[in-house]
This record gives structure tokens, sequence and C-alpha cells, in this order.
């Protein structure tokens, strides 16, 4: 609500370049763009607006939709939950145990006994909870857990439906939300789908409460989390009632050899079926053309395959089956988009934007149109056609309100390597780059598109790891255009500010290869290098983010010279960096400069400049430069009132810093109205359990508490550790 309100009331945002640079913050620089046109956009960074507490300097997060106005919905549904395929089989022997746990709390371990995916985990944890939907728990999360950035993704999301403040990182977001569900979690259903690491998982599983957890994985390891409950292929009853259900066939013999045939596998019996459905073939018939069908041609054969050959060919037959059939002829563009972006699913939306600006490959011509030279243009009507003739083909899942199409991995495994056989996979690559990177000028600035951006930061990676691990060179001409995705992600990631291990873990990599493929002196690798400083700097490592942050801002001066926008940017970012180390001395000359060049270059009314003017003033506090910080910071409160209006974050920071500026220099009488004015604002903006209220209304009762109002202060302290406890947990720092 905050958020939609401030879009309603500030003018447009610049357009978006390609390269953009953002300014310091009273807590720290931004970081520098991560692609490749020309221009700049200097502004205010609401997340990062600096509070003083106690004389510390903190950061603000993001503005949250206020809590406790109408209380969440009930009940809250989250994440993307499979609906339910067609002739599902309940698979009692699973059911039950999970089952036995509605009575009461504890976590279940849905692995599959092979290790290999495809044997139906997945949907029983959908059906539990499309159940606990229909009983109307107060909560049922859905959280994609592959990797370490869904999970934390899918949990966040949860906590904000909830109500719950988001914390200074997502990790610390995680932990509030398990808190909430060890004090608070009767009648809550969390599901972690498709877990990888233990480890990933741990800090975020209730210890004691009523929560219900359900985790499905085909790692071993991840047993040692709860009641393990194993679950392997169908077994031949569950496998003859499924072949009848869907296909209406009961010749039992027939379905016997077929489903011996792909070893009880029940997503390569789905896709069986679909074809014996849709052509109305015998059992036989199919299990001969599934026979004949060459896999060698469109498969290598590793040896290492964790897949059988009878379920790969099954697969590949219902796709070329589905695309051959299809009308429109996006069946096979857009399963193979589907195949390269993220294992967590595609929304509709997307998808339609790939095949009505013709991203993807032109459709051919219907049957009515085959006369004519051109094909008509693609629609959403002729997307949904064909998502819906491959869901139809079970080689698609609708989630449960239709935003949103996921294929299986083992489906999009396949298909990724028939690309790569086929020497297809550029290709297709280069569609799906170019859609991702026409997607980035449309989420300026993140924080407005804060899950958009960490969606497209998923299909940025996933497409990354996807053609890693395949086979054959995706091709010069790819990596370029990988490396400036993966810039974005990473710049995304930074901006955003809430996860800087993941923005870390983009950043290291991309570097190396930026320095590797584009050379040491690219603007893109020095850009690159500054982001991955601004990554470590956010996550407290200071011995790696400094010497990083100096290597770059020399390189800039030496390749784009002294007044280069992305100069001034690394200028300020290093005095940051020095200045959060406690190396004062550095800081303030730079933080000096920086000022100088931003007020000859951009005007004294620059967003840019009247941030880079609060860092210069912090920093004179700090090194107890009092007359000349409080001087700074009363022309930067003013020159914010006046360009951004009152209510604007950054003016609100503006005037909690010089309310604690007056503080620190014993001029109570002027700090106090600041602090109390300051702190009814953040109430009334963003919220009376927004952190950064819960900060002002603690820098008001240390104010009290300094001007010897003892019960004003004890009764603001007491409020803000209750409030905190409840928001936070009681081990938060």
């Amino acid at each position: 609500a905050v958020l939609a309100w401030w879009a309603a009331r500030e003018p447009a945002p610049p357009a978006p370049p390609a390269s953009t640079t953002q300014e310091a913050t009273a807590t720290g620089s931004r970081s520098q763009a991560a692609t490749g046109n020309s221009g700049t956009i200097i502004g205010g960074d609401l997340r990062r607006a600096t509070i003083n507490l106690s004389g510390h300097h903190d950061s603000a997060p993001l503005p949250a939709a206020p809590p406790g106005i109408g209380g969440p919905p009930r009940p809250v549904i989250t994440g993307d939950i499979p609906q339910q395929p067609p002739a599902f089989q309940p698979r009692d022997t699973l059911l039950a145990p999970l089952g036995a746990h509605g009575s009461g709390p504890g976590i279940c371990v849905i692995h599959a006994v092979t290790g290999l995916t495809g044997t139906g985990k997945t949907q029983a944890a959908a059906a539990y909870a499309r159940q606990r939907i229909t009983d109307k728990w107060p909560l049922v999360a859905w959280v994609n857990a592959d990797t370490t950035a869904t999970t934390l993704n899918g949990l966040t999301q949860a906590a904000a439906a909830l109500a719950i403040p988001p914390a200074e990182d997502q990790p610390a977001t995680a932990r509030a939300l398990r808190h909430h569900l060890e004090t608070d979690g009767r009648h809550c259903l969390v599901v972690f789908d498709n877990a990888s690491d233990p480890d990933t998982l741990r800090p975020y599983l209730p210890a004691a409460g009523d929560a219900h957890i359900i985790i499905t994985t085909t790692r071993t390891p991840l047993t040692s989390l709860g009641t393990a409950i194993p679950l392997g292929v169908f077994t031949e009853p569950e496998a003859l009632t499924y072949l009848h259900q869907r296909t209406g066939n009961d010749d039992t013999t027939g379905a016997s050899e077929l489903a011996a045939e792909l070893g009880h596998l029940p997503l390569a019996l789905a896709q069986a079926a679909a074809i014996i459905t849709g052509q109305h073939l015998t059992y036989a018939t199919y299990l001969e053309r599934l026979r004949a069908f060459p896999i060698a041609q469109y498969l290598t054969r590793t040896g290492h395959d964790p897949y059988p050959r009878s379920a790969a060919a099954a697969i590949l037959l219902a796709v070329h089956t589905a695309c051959d059939s299809d009308t429109t002829g996006l069946a096979e563009p857009l399963i193979t988009l589907i195949a390269l972006l993220a294992p967590t699913g595609v929304t509709r939306t997307l998808l339609h934007t790939a095949t009505t600006t013709g991203t993807l490959t032109p459709p051919r011509p219907s049957p009515a149109h085959r006369t004519q030279q051109q094909a008509p243009a693609a629609t959403t009507a002729d997307t949904d056609t064909a998502l819906a003739h491959l869901a139809a083909a079970s080689l698609l899942t609708y989630t449960l309100h239709d935003t949103t199409v996921t294929a299986h991995r083992l489906t999009t495994r396949i298909i990724r390597e028939q690309h790569a056989h086929d020497a297809t996979l550029p290709t297709a690559a280069t569609a799906a780059a170019t859609l991702l990177h026409a997607q980035t000028g449309s989420l300026q600035p993140p924080w407005r598109h804060a899950q958009d951006a960490k969606d497209l930061t998923q299909h940025i990676t996933a497409l990354t790891a996807h053609l890693a691990a395949a086979a054959g060179d995706p091709g010069a001409a790819m990596t370029k255009d990988l490396l400036q995705l993966r810039g974005w992600a990473l710049w995304f990631l930074n901006e955003l500010g809430d996860n800087p291990t993941q923005a870390i873990s983009i950043g290291q990599p991309l570097t190396t290869d930026n320095e590797r493929v584009l050379g040491p002196d690219h603007p893109n690798t020095l850009r690159s290098r500054g982001n991955l400083a601004t990554a470590y700097r956010d996550a407290g490592r200071a011995a790696e983010a400094i010497p990083l942050f100096e290597r770059t801002l020399t390189d800039l001066e030496r390749v784009l010279g002294p007044d280069h926008p992305h100069t001034l940017t690394s200028r300020n970012n290093l005095a940051t960096a020095y200045r959060a180390a406690g190396r004062a001395a550095e800081a303030i000359p730079l933080f000096e400069r920086s000022l100088a060049d931003l007020e000859r270059i951009l005007g004294t009314d620059h967003p840019g400049t009247l941030t880079s003017r609060g860092n210069l003033a912090i920093a004179y506090q700090d090194a107890g430069r009092a007359a000349e910080a409080i001087a700074l910071h009363e022309r930067t409160l003013t020159d914010r009132e006046r360009i951004l209006g009152t209510d604007h974050p950054d003016t609100l920071t503006s005037r909690g810093n010089l309310a604690a500026a007056y503080q620190a220099d014993g001029r109570a009488a002027e700090a106090m109205p600041l602090f109390e004015r300051t702190l009814a604002d953040r109430e009334r903006v963003l919220g009376t359990d927004h952190p950064g209220t819960l900060t002002s209304r603690g820098n008001l009762a240390t104010a009290y508490q300094d001007a010897g109002r003892a019960d004003e202060a004890i009764a603001l302290h007491e409020r803000t550790l209750t409030d905190r406890e409840r928001i936070l947990g009681t081990d938060h720092p």
C-alpha cells in the first residue's frame, strides 16, 4: 500500500538506461549498473536511508505495506501450488502418514526411494496443501527450495502475506517467520518443495510449536530433518488404476506391459496416457511407437543419465507429438523457453510477452492460414491455446490460481539435452536472453517491483546454470549476452539489498568471467567489480570490500576519467566503506571531493548531491566536527523538504539525522521535537511495526532518557522491546 501511494504521488523516474549509476546513501552507496548503454540516474534510496540509534547509524529497509490495516486475509496462501493433475492417485501409503500429523505438529520429509525425479513427491505434497486450503487453515505456503535464493524468496513472501515486517535482509525475515510459526503456528502449513540442501533449510525450520512442515526431496541427507516418508514409483495396482482412469481402456494385460516398460514411473506414465487418450490408441499401439522412437537421434547416452531410457523416450515422444499437433506453432518454442528458465515456474504474463513481441520463433501458420505467405502475429489467445495443449499432454502444470505454469524438472532436462544434441541450444538460449533483457528496463527502480526483480534474477541464474550444464559451447555471442544479464541480476540484488549472500554468489564468478571475456578494463568488468564490492560491504565483509573498491576507483579514474558519473559513484562508495570501517580520516576527504564534484556536475539540488551532502555530514559527526555536521544536516533537510516533500522517506531520514546531531551536541531542546515529529511521521507513513518506525521510537526513548524524562523513556523502550520480540524474535540482534 505504501509503495503504491509513493508511486502515485512521485513523478515518474527517468527512462531506465542500461548503464545506471546510483549515488551513495547515508549508510553506504548503492551499486553501479550492470550493462552497457549510456545514461546516468542518480536518485534517493528509500531502503537504505540512515537513522540514528544511540549514536550509531543503521539502515532502514524498504517501506512495506503497513500491517494491521484490516489484518491479513484468511486463509493466507502463498507460492505456486500445483493444480491436481488428471487421474491423480492419492497414494494412501503416503498421505496416511501426512494425515497423521494433522492432529499435531511435525516435519515430514517425502523422499524418493530411488533418488529419481518423477515419482510424484510434489503432487503428493500439493494434494495435502490443497486439502489444508479447503480446511481453511490460516497459512498454506508453498516454497520452492531447490536453491537458497528461491527458499528465501518463498519464505519472505509468506512473511509479507502474514504482515510480518521485513527485517534488514531476507534471512532475518525468514527467521522472523520461523519465530511466528513457533509461537502462533497452529494449523499453519509450509511446504519446501524440491529441497536440495539440509543446511539451507535448517535455520528456518520451527524448533517448537504447532506448525506443519513438509519437505520433498531426492536427497537422502534431508531425511534427517524430520519424519522420513519414502516414496517409490507406482505399485502395479496403482499404475493399472492410473492408466485405466486416464485412458478408459480396461486392457489390464496391455496396461501392465506398458507400466513395466516405463518402470512404473508416474511421470512417464502420464506422458504415455496423454498420447493414448488424445489419439485413441491401444496400449499395444503406443508401446510399439515408443519402442520405435529413435531416441538416439535426439539424446546422447552418457552412461550417467539419472533417468531410465524408456522414460526419456516417453517424454520426448510426448513433446514431439504435442508440438506436431499444435495448430498455433507456439507449443515448441514455449516448452523450450520454459525448459531454459527457472524451474520454479514462468508467469503467463511473461510467456504472453514472449510470443506477442516476436521474441520466440515466429509461429507456424494454422491450417486456415497455410496459403498465406506470412503467418499472422501471435496473440495472447494463441499463447493460452498452446499452453493448454501442452498441459493436456501432461507436459505442463498450472498453478492453483492459473497465473504460472511449471514443467517437471526431468521433462525440462530432457528437452535441454535434446537441443544440446541438435546444436539448437544457442538459438533457443538467445531468444530467452533477449526476452529477459527486455524485461530489465521495466523494473526500475527495483524496489518498486521487488518480486518481479527477484523472479527475473532467478530466471537469469537458471538460464546461466542450464547452459553451463549443457554439452558444448553456447557460443561467444551468447556468453556476452549472459554476462550482461548476470550483471543486471547482481545490480538488482544490490539495489534490493536484502540478500547480499546471493549477490556475492553471482558477483564473484561474474567478475571473473567479465575479466576473461571482456578484459580487465571493460566498463562492464569495472561495474561488476564495483557491484561485487558493494555486495561484500552489505554482507559486512569490509576486508574484501575496501580493496575491491580501491582498485575499482583507480581503474575508473584511469579508464573513464575523474568526472565520469561511474567514477563519482565509485569514489563515494569507497568513502562510505572507509567510514563504515572507522577510517574517518580517509573517508572525509573523499566525501568532500565527491560532494564538490556532484555540485559542479549535477547541481546543488540533484538528489544524488543531497545524499552525498548527508553522507559528508554523518562523516563529520563521526569525527566530532559537530558544527560542520549540523550545518550540512540542516541544509540537507531544508532542501529535501523543498524538493521531495515533507513525507518522503529520504526527508524523514534527514530529519532523524539532524535530531541525532542536535542530541549529540547537547541541544536537546531542538532535538526532541524533531525526534517526536520523525516518529509520528514514520508511524503514519510506514506503519507502527516497520523497522524504521521501531528505530525512531528507540531514538526518541534515548532522547527522553538523556533529558532526564525517565518515565517516558522507559515506556517507549518497553514498547520497542516488546514489538521487536514479536516481530523479529527474541534472538535478533
